[in-house]
């Protein structure tokens, strides 16, 4: 019986880990759109969890990954941006430059 509660956690927290890869690559592949869209360079090519958040909307509370991410225009380094990442929630970006904060919604594919 012990060995078999042991497998059951083993499989879920694979299962958990799984998951927050495919969540950390759509928001790689994410900024690197939103970037992109707007001339910049995704550095690194990479994003790094920065927070799991309890959010709140109109009816309900759901859980949201943050990753962070810098990024460059004309190989001078910027300001960094977010990535916020919500189960069955569209991915919003968000950019901040010394204009202020760009906002946008990006439509990604599960990878």
């Amino acid at each position: 019986m012990t060995g078999l509660v042991l497998f059951l956690l083993f499989v879920f927290a694979a299962l958990a880990w799984w998951r927050l890869l495919q969540g950390k690559e759509s928001a790689r592949v994410a900024a690197a759109a939103a970037c992109k869209e707007h001339g910049l360079l995704l550095m690194d090519d990479t994003v790094v969890l920065d927070a799991v958040q309890i959010l709140n909307d109109e009816n309900s509370r759901f859980y949201g990954l943050r990753y962070r991410f810098e990024f460059a225009r004309d190989g001078i380094l910027r300001k960094g941006g977010h990535v916020l990442v919500a189960p069955g929630r569209p991915i919003t970006v968000i950019i901040t430059t010394s204009n202020g904060q760009v906002i946008e919604e990006v439509d990604v594919q599960s990878p």
